[in-house]
């Protein structure tokens, strides 16, 4: 399918997880009939090869990184991980995600892994998707401008994304701006520049009890409008989005 398909990009989500097994072929086929491409992104070794496998079945744009939840792994197997990005070069829009959360534990551990990454992003010369729950200050102290950068599903302050933005980065909506009042202010207070959007799934859903899936990134887009309907109609909100993210991933 042609970029020019679709209307929206699920800018990061994680269509390759293996609890996807079963379903995924009607996730994606259901993604697909709302004009909703989709971003996917491997973070282990196995999760990274199924990514690749699925941009080939289906299409799919993907990123590979290296989550920090992951951060007790031996260094052999983190070192696979970085060789088989560097063998999918072309392939990929993005190294991530990388980066650091409060709730791994071993932060100079974490932080030495996700400099490893960056390092990997400035030599493929691709941006880099963050992960950075709880973290997201120093993440930015240690990442700075070396690489453009999209943070996942920020939750960090209105002035970090703010700083974050005007230093050419981008920032992620998740599908948290359904219910969340922290993110919906975020939305409030930020411009649409170098926004872009995301599911995050099968995690976050917005629908209690269901496994999310790319195709909610339009519940996404509809809350921003629904926040932001005096400065945008809900066309310009989608096409604006859809053109950041392009952008940011050079599609």
């Amino acid at each position: 399918m042609n970029l020019d398909d679709f209307k929206y990009i699920d800018s990061h989500c994680h269509v390759e997880d293996k609890s996807l097994n079963k379903f995924r072929e009607d996730i994606v086929k259901r993604a697909f009939d709302e004009k909703v491409q989709m971003v996917t992104s491997g973070t282990n070794l196995g999760g990274c090869r199924r990514a690749v496998e699925l941009k080939d079945k289906y299409g799919i744009y993907i990123t590979l990184g290296y989550h920090p939840g992951r951060v007790n792994a031996e260094d052999n197997a983190i070192d696979k991980v970085y060789r088989f990005i560097q063998s999918k070069e072309k392939d990929i829009l993005a190294v991530g995600e990388i980066g650091l959360d409060f709730d791994a534990g071993n932060t100079e551990r974490q932080e030495s892994i996700f400099k490893k990454f960056i390092k990997l992003a400035e030599e493929l010369n691709k941006p880099v998707v963050i992960h950075a729950r709880g973290m997201e200050e120093r993440s930015y102290e240690i990442l700075r401008n070396d690489s453009v950068s999209m943070y996942h599903c920020y939750s960090g302050s209105l002035e970090l994304a703010k700083g974050l933005i005007e230093n050419g980065n981008f920032i992620s909506y998740s599908t948290l701006v359904c219910f969340s009042d922290h993110h919906k202010n975020l939305v409030k207070n930020l411009s649409l520049e170098n926004i872009v959007v995301e599911t995050d799934s099968p995690y976050i859903s917005p629908i209690k009890g269901e496994k999310n899936e790319p195709r909610n990134v339009i519940k996404v887009i509809e809350t921003i409008w629904e926040l932001k309907k005096d400065e945008y109609s809900l066309d310009e909100i989608t096409k604006i989005i859809y053109n950041n993210t392009k952008r940011l991933y050079h599609i």
